[in-house]
């Protein structure tokens, strides 16, 4: 019993004192984290913001200062993502440059902060392309090698069109997209209905989007749409002054962040940037239950079809598949009748001059501020009336009978860069991917571009470009590089919409200097549109800037700098640094074949990155053409 009870108060005594001790040391300030006290520990420093910048044979990293980060850590890798399993290198202090690093080749980083309580989590992701040309007096607009297309930046999304797996699929992507509300931009991805002067009265397709290519973030908006389009002809002007009065019913897939809907949309575009839309005028009959949309689903097939009843003027839609099956018509007799461009159209309007193109499309677009999108979608079995005639099979995408395919879009079903086409950011670079078939002996051109947001503020484009990869079986022409409206030259022009205003191309002078992988050279070349449509060449065809050979311009990146001079009234053309061209687009000389008086700003400043095939009348059909080429370190300065 006694050596019970003297355990027992052993153990109390012990307990009793390693609590005084304990006290005792918290009172006088002990135990505590260091100098915080109190049993606090340090905290982990915050994650920092960082920039990178590209050099030659070297990328800087910028960040500022973190509060509490005794080091910085430096992860790197020429693949993304960097995680910290990357190589890693210990700085001091905010901001370290890369070194030693192969030009042309992109390097992805991220930073961690390092202080007493550990090290953060990795900051944003960001890459450089080392390049060895000269950026004096430049900017860096975007380096092209991250993740995403910012569509502040860019007018235009990621795209791909195409034929996969006996389908047209279509894709559009893009992000931190401009408000739509600014200038009534939307980053599509679309075809056109050859008609050949016809009007398409009835367009019909199978339409299906997958779940696994939509994503939308905020106030993003993506569609797959069929569309009938309508326009008085002098309306007929460019972004973003080209939309007054036209007149659309568009019908398919949307999500807006209340899940995929079949919709239609009937409305007419109230000001000439179609940022004020209204269906005002227009009377409706939707079927019992329908106001507009329906709950749809994603990896489903629907039957989607739009129409116009030429002698009546009144539209009509379906949507059926899914277990949905609705049908509605449309009637804008009052609000033809009340617009007075219109209403001199004469009778009947829609089915005569009125009507401008029917489209296949997939669509972006931001309600909010700074959202992202994506989505792809696959069209079947497309059916084409024209002239008020019955449908019938315009498009089974086989490759057979006279069809697009295997991967090709037919130039005889598809106008607005037939063939296939791509925009991708790969590998840490934008990547462009054209090629075309001629489907009988006439010529053929495919133009993608990759345009400015602002490119009224930009007199100088500089760029790293690769052609990869080029062929054309009729000795064409395959481009790439820059293109850019600088001033106009006053030229009148005739009918409207082809007479000299805003919102016209006519006497638009534009400057080009591109990378000619089937002739070897890299060339200039001045422009001016003539209509809204057509251009003439000013300048002398053989303008070589630098002559290469096609086994030079091929796999090798070239750095292209345009530049307009709007005192001097001087064009400057380079390439890889080497001695400027300067040309005076104002008179006769040795490069201009007809001169171009400066006279205004030019009407449509356009401004872009572009890749181009020309076919020339061949000696027969089914002549080839494709190019593929990277681009990477775009430089602006005003």
């Amino acid at each position: 019993m006694k050596s019970k009870i003297t355990a027992w108060l052993s153990s109390a005594f012990t307990a009793a004192m390693l609590g005084f001790i304990v006290v005792s040391l918290s009172a006088c300030g002990g135990g505590g984290g260091g100098d915080g006290g109190g049993g606090q520990t340090s905290a982990v420093p915050a994650v920092p913001t960082v920039n990178a910048s590209p050099g030659n044979g070297q990328a800087a990293l910028g960040w500022s200062a973190v509060g509490g980060a005794t080091s910085y850590n430096v992860y790197s890798s020429t693949t993304s993502p960097v995680t910290k399993a990357s190589p890693k290198t210990g700085v001091a202090t905010a901001g370290t440059t890369l070194s030693g690093l192969a030009n042309g080749t992109p390097v992805f980083a991220a930073v961690t902060a390092v202080g007493a309580g550990g090290e953060s989590a990795l900051s944003n992701e960001v890459c450089a392309v080392p390049t060895a040309a000269s950026t004096g007096g430049l900017t860096l607009y975007d380096s092209l090698c991250a993740n995403v297309l910012d569509g502040t930046k860019w007018q235009i999304p990621l795209f791909s069109r195409g034929v996969v797996n006996g389908a047209m699929v279509m894709s559009a992507q893009a992000t931190n997209m401009e408000p739509f509300n600014s200038r009534g931009l939307a980053y599509a991805t679309a075809v056109v209905v050859n008609a050949g002067g016809q009007r398409v009265s009835t367009l019909q397709a199978n339409i299906s989007v997958p779940a696994a290519s939509a994503s939308r973030t905020g106030g993003a908006e993506i569609r797959a749409t069929l569309r009938l389009t309508y326009q008085p002809p002098a309306a007929r002007l460019s972004f973003p002054l080209g939309s007054l009065d036209m007149l659309t019913i568009q019908v398919g897939l949307e999500d807006d962040g209340n899940g995929l809907r079949a919709f239609r949309q009937i409305s007419h575009c109230d000001n000439a940037n179609c940022t004020a839309m209204s269906s005002t005028g227009i009377a409706f009959t939707d079927p019992a239950g329908f106001s507009g949309a329906a709950p749809a689903s994603y990896d489903t097939t629907y039957v989607v079809s739009v129409a116009l009843d030429e002698s009546t003027g009144v539209w009509s839609w379906t949507i059926n598949g899914g277990g949905l099956n609705f049908a509605g018509t449309a009637n804008p007799a009052a609000y033809l009748a009340s617009n007075t461009n219109w209403a001199a159209l004469g009778a009947n309007p829609l089915a005569s001059t009125g009507f401008l193109n029917a489209t296949v499309r997939t669509r972006l677009l931001d309600n909010g501020s700074g959202s992202s999108g994506k989505i792809s979608a696959a069209f079947d079995d497309v059916k084409a009336g024209f002239n008020g005639l019955a449908a019938t099979l315009w498009d089974d995408f086989s490759g057979a009978g006279g069809n697009s395919g295997p991967t090709e879009l037919s130039a005889a079903k598809w106008t607005l860069n037939p063939g296939s086409n791509s925009m991708r950011l790969s590998a840490g670079s934008l990547t462009g991917h054209a090629q075309a078939r001629t489907p009988d002996t006439a010529s053929l051109s495919v133009f993608n571009a990759v345009v400015f947001a602002d490119p009224a503020a930009i007199n100088t484009i500089q760029g790293d470009f690769t052609v990869t990869a080029c062929s054309n079986s009729l000795s064409g022409t395959n481009r790439v590089g820059i293109a850019a409206g600088f001033y106009n030259d006053g030229t009148a022009g005739t009918t409207a919409p082809d007479i000299n205003q805003p919102g016209s191309r006519v006497g638009d002078i534009t400057a080009s200097l591109f990378l000619d992988c089937t002739l070897g050279d890299v060339r200039l070349q001045v422009t001016r549109f003539d209509t809204n449509a057509s251009q003439t060449i000013l300048s002398n065809s053989g303008n070589a800037v630098v002559p290469k050979g096609p086994a030079a311009v091929i796999g090798n990146t070239h750095t292209l700098m345009l530049k307009w001079d709007p005192t001097a009234h001087l064009l400057t053309f380079q390439a890889d640094g080497q001695a400027a061209v300067l040309v005076d687009p104002t008179t006769v000389n040795a490069h201009m074949l007809t001169a171009a008086p400066v006279v205004k700003s030019p009407n449509v400043p356009n401004k872009s990155l572009n890749w181009f095939l020309f076919f020339p009348n061949g000696p027969s059909a089914g002549a080839t053409a494709s190019v593929d080429f990277k681009a990477n370190n775009v430089y602006t300065a005003p």
